[in-house]
């Protein structure tokens, strides 16, 4: 699609008409209620039409045209309507034409972008109010010669203001150099003509505005409360004290940065744990192909005839689906005697009978699909217990459903699979069962199970083989672990914006410290030589001037760490499967920031300990 006319959810490059001979050359014909559960619906709307009234309606609707199937079956469906500009930010829908974004994961990212915002324009507060004593006689002269106070606020003020304005002159440049970095962290498409936008420079215009005003806020009216006869005479000590606010906002600063470590250090423990959790089926050295027309579907088994000749390839399975992705099949099943009324739902897949070795998914009891199985499934152990049968009497039990006005349906379990997780770890497994059938239409899904030390060399083997039995078809593939991966694109992005985001914090937040010790050091000039001139070591010097910003350090470190785990606690709990928080976690991100803050405030601290004391004590 031309990327140029707009976003769009529907990534499709060909249409078809369902009643024209769709997948498989099949038209769609079965306007069944109960079933046909993965077809959208686009309503376009007279502009003055009323939603909440026209949903009101619905009910009825669905009575008139097939709300009574659903109700002999025990099931019940629901009409909604939804905006097409809210469909990429909304969750929770099954089987959705692309990948929805949370809105928690934007509220997130805006959140670590404002406290970026805030920590430097907390850097700003501190540096100003800390050399307050170099502006003091300046004020003084300037209210001596009748600037109000307000005059006072209003030039420094502006002067942040102009510093935040020249911070996104410098910034926009540099922006267009990072955009394809930000992509492929974010896993986005921005674009520069973006910048077209009157919104995002309105936008724009308003962050300069709140950050100087922010950032210049306590500064102006710190430095405007002065007493111009005081300051003029050089005593200004008695002024109110900005020292605790200024420890306040260093804590303040780190807080955030340690929370962010932690962060940090939950996703990846999560994410790691995903990866390596046994999944109940292999997915390492899976390779998948899928095919979507008529001509490529009739062909499916001359390739897998040749593909089970390589001998890189270990087996080859047929299917509807493949694993990882979502299950958009499902049924009641109950037993004899039961009803539909009282059924459990089972999401299924039609498969052949290499469907269980090709992915390395365990029987545990009964036996595997043999060719011609007809009317023969395996089920997984959710499916028995929510059934109520015993394991060793799941082989040979027969069940049932039904979709009116259809006959019941029966089946024969004939092995049980032990539970596996087919869709992603947020979710708890499901019922779910495999059915037997031959190849055909609907079976576009190759899932081929290899076991090779040269890819490059068995891809190049099945091209070859692609060419020759699927000619005019575009060879494409995918692997199978990588499309497990994909079920988390919204944790790994997120973990690659925190880790970027993190970085930028701790710098800010280190070049905050980096002045404020600079500017103690200054300030202690000649302490420190007396101190040096009266025998005082190095070491000693050093701890005299770091002890007083480690402590501030360790102060964020106890506030941080509930803020932190409740923060995180939160986030897994979207997952079904999740590491337990350990006390590690918050200790490490502890121990990252205090060695950060020593690194930074031990720099200054050496340069002002090994400087020549004579310098700083000529004037006495």
């Amino acid at each position: 699609m031309d990327e140029s006319l707009g976003k769009t959810h529907i990534t499709a490059n060909i249409f078809i008409a369902m009643n024209s001979g769709g997948i498989g050359g099949y038209a769609y014909t079965n306007n069944s209620w109960a079933g046909n559960n993965f077809t959208y619906s686009f309503i376009k709307l007279n502009p003055k039409a009323n939603v909440a009234a026209l949903e009101k309606k619905f009910p009825a609707f669905l009575a008139k045209y097939g709300q009574q199937q659903m109700t002999d079956l025990g099931l019940k469906k629901v009409l909604t309507l939804q905006p097409v500009t809210s469909i990429h930010t909304t969750t929770g829908h099954d089987v959705e034409l692309t990948k929805s974004t949370s809105p928690n994961f934007l509220r997130i990212l805006f959140l670590i972008a404002a406290l970026i915002q805030i920590i430097a324009c907390i850097n700003f507060m501190n540096l100003s109010t800390a050399r307050a004593s170099k502006r003091a006689k300046e004020v003084g002269v300037r209210k001596v010669i009748g600037a109000a106070r307000k005059d006072i606020i209003r030039q420094f003020l502006g002067e942040s203001i102009l510093l935040s304005f020249i911070g996104v002159l410098v910034a926009l440049p540099m922006l267009t150099i990072a955009i394809p970095y930000l992509n492929q962290i974010t896993h986005a498409n921005i674009q520069l003509s973006s910048l077209n936008d009157i919104k995002l420079w309105l936008a724009l215009l308003g962050l300069v505005l709140f950050t100087g005003i922010i950032a210049g806020s306590y500064p102006a009216f710190y430095l405007s409360a002065f007493k111009a006869v005081k300051v003029i005479k050089g005593n200004f000590t008695n002024q109110i004290s900005a020292a605790g606010i200024r420890r306040s906002l260093v804590v303040f600063q780190f807080v955030l940065s340690i929370v962010l470590i932690s962060g940090i250090i939950v996703i990846y423990s999560q994410l790691n744990y995903i990866k390596n959790m046994d999944l109940g089926f292999d997915k390492n050295q899976r390779l998948i192909f899928s095919f979507y027309t008529e001509d490529s579907q009739n062909k499916i088994g001359s390739f897998m005839n040749d593909l089970n000749r390589l001998p890189g390839v270990k087996s080859v399975s047929q299917s509807n689906n493949y694993l990882s992705q979502f299950v958009f099949n499902d049924q009641g099943v109950y037993l004899a005697g039961g009803d539909m009324a009282h059924s459990v739902d089972v999401q299924n897949m039609t498969t052949d009978e290499h469907f269980a070795a090709a992915n390395g998914i365990k029987i545990i009891a009964g036996r595997d699909f043999r060719l011609k199985d007809s009317a023969k499934v395996l089920v997984n152990e959710t499916v028995i217990k929510r059934l109520g049968i015993k394991l060793a009497d799941a082989p040979g039990t027969m069940i049932y459903s039904q979709y009116a006005p259809d006959p019941v349906r029966s089946y024969e379990i004939i092995g049980v699979m032990k539970d596996f997780n087919f869709n992603s770890l947020h979710n708890e497994v499901n019922a779910f069962m495999l059915l037997y059938s031959s190849p055909g239409p609907f079976m576009s899904n190759l899932t081929v199970a290899t076991n090779t030390a040269n890819y490059k060399s068995l891809l190049s083997d099945i091209e070859k083989i692609w060419l020759k039995d699927i000619p005019g078809t575009p060879f494409e593939y995918s692997f199978l672990d990588q499309e497990v991966q994909k079920q988390y694109e919204t944790e790994i992005t997120l973990s690659n914006i925190i880790n970027a985001f993190t970085i930028m914090a701790i710098l800010i937040s280190c070049l905050g410290l980096f002045g404020l010790v600079a500017f103690s050091a200054e300030q202690r000039n000649k302490e420190i030589g007396v101190r040096k001139v009266l025998g005082a070591s190095v070491t000693s010097i050093m701890t005299l001037l770091s002890k007083d910003f480690l402590k501030l350090v360790v102060i964020s470190i106890i506030i941080a760490v509930p803020i932190g785990w409740w923060a995180m606690h939160k986030w897994l709990e979207d997952f079904a499967y999740k590491v337990d928080l350990a006390w590690w976690m918050f200790a490490l991100a502890g121990f990252v920031a205090i060695c950060i803050a020593l690194f930074t405030v031990s720099f200054q601290a050496i340069k002002a300990a090994i400087a020549n004391p004579v310098k700083s004590l000529r004037s006495e």
